[in-house]
């Protein structure tokens, strides 16, 4: 800490002090935003979901569901889940099947699907 010893060592001091809380309560201002982002709890389901989108087993667990929806919608519209117990059956044993394929091959699909995708 520096002496003061005339009036105009005081006020240059004064000054200078007055500037530093400034800046430190910017800094602290910024700090307390951010510690209140941290606990919103937006913020803490969009850091998850983040984490979640970066973990590569969520990416291919994610796919396969997506790959099982989508065979699944196009069997029960080819054929026909809902117009009668035939329908039903075959679409039900076909969903089967394409399950247990999609489960057994889903990283082959879904590198497959990436190279189609990259080349368009």
């Amino acid at each position: 800490m520096e002496n003061v010893s005339n009036h105009t060592q005081l006020a240059l001091r004064i000054k200078q002090l007055k500037a530093k809380k400034f800046i430190q309560e910017e800094e602290l201002k910024v700090a307390i935003k951010e510690f209140v982002n941290t606990l919103s709890p937006l913020s803490m389901v969009k850091d998850s979901l983040h984490k979640l989108a970066t973990d590569n087993e969520v990416k291919t667990d994610l796919a396969t569901v997506g790959l099982k929806l989508g065979a699944n919608l196009l069997i029960d519209t080819v054929l026909g889940k809902r117009s009668g117990i035939k329908g039903f059956l075959s679409s039900l044993l076909v969903e089967n099947v394409a399950g247990s394929y999609i489960n057994n091959n889903s990283s082959k699909i879904i590198s497959t699907i990436s190279q189609l995708l990259n080349k368009v």
